[in-house]
């Protein structure tokens, strides 16, 4: 099947395709590393290796395979490579979170952010194929949440962060999300250097790539589901009931996502 004619020259649906394929296609870096801080936990670590290595490389897959049909004179795996150079360093255990608990709730917030975005670009596209593709995959990202999710409640019961703790968590990592593995994977798409040939496109900025991404995020965001997975995780105790308290901390996390602003958490 070839891809319409608007695809191919539409540069944000490029870029959009392109850096998540670089993230999804890392995800062994960080398996690596997963597995040995949960080197006593079996079955996560069969898991990871069981399903989340399975799906996350399968979504790079078929970003790539879209990519290289749709953009064939763009060199693919000499710009990962690049990208990775960058991006590897960071997969490395001194840049996990400081606790087993804590590292599964980082993973809740790039797992629920990941499916949104999805969702979102699935709204917004017009290729049938690209919108079954985002279906797909945010889908699986959601699952994947329910199992960090899952892993987050199990060792927090013995480790107990308090919930300004785990905010300050999803705040960090959301912050990484846009400012380290979106911002790396952008960096080598213009690159003259990976391109065989002139781009059938306008290239955009990285300032151009979000301010886009914000605006298709404030008009496509399924707000109602983004806010109960990003809230799930602070929920504990009688506190939770508060009035106040919840007030403060639905504040909190709509300063950090706007896209949420007017929904009622």
């Amino acid at each position: 099947m070839s891809a319409e004619p608007t695809v191919r020259t539409d540069a944000f649906t490029f870029y959009a395709l392109a850096t998540l394929s670089f993230v999804e296609s890392s995800v062994p870096e960080f398996v690596s590393t997963l597995n040995v801080m949960y080197a006593d936990d079996p079955e996560m670590r069969d898991w990871l290796r069981e399903t989340w290595l399975r799906e996350e490389i399968e979504h790079g897959r078929l970003a790539r395979t879209y990519i290289a049909r749709t953009w064939p004179e763009f060199d693919w795996q000499p710009a990962y490579e690049a990208f990775l150079v960058r991006y590897k360093p960071l997969c490395d255990v001194e840049y996990m979170r400081p606790s087993l608990a804590l590292e599964a709730l980082s993973r809740c917030v790039i797992e629920t952010e990941t499916a949104m975005i999805y969702r979102c670009l699935e709204a917004e596209m017009t290729d049938p194929e690209l919108k079954a593709m985002m279906r797909k995959l945010s889908s699986e990202e959601v699952g994947h949440y329910r199992y960090f999710r899952k892993t987050f409640d199990r060792y927090n019961a013995a480790e107990r962060h308090g919930v300004i703790r785990r905010l300050h968590t999803i705040v960090k990592r959301s912050e990484m999300v846009r400012d380290e593995d979106i911002s790396i994977a952008f960096e080598p798409l213009s690159d003259a250097a990976f391109w065989r040939g002139p781009k059938p496109f306008k290239e955009m900025t990285w300032q151009e790539f979000l301010d886009v991404s914000g605006d298709m995020m404030k008009r496509r965001m399924p707000v109602e589901a983004a806010t109960r997975m990003m809230f799930k995780p602070l929920e504990t105790g009688v506190w939770w009931r508060d009035k106040p308290t919840r007030a403060l901390l639905s504040f909190m996390v709509k300063r950090q996502y706007p896209q949420l602003a007017g929904s009622d958490a």
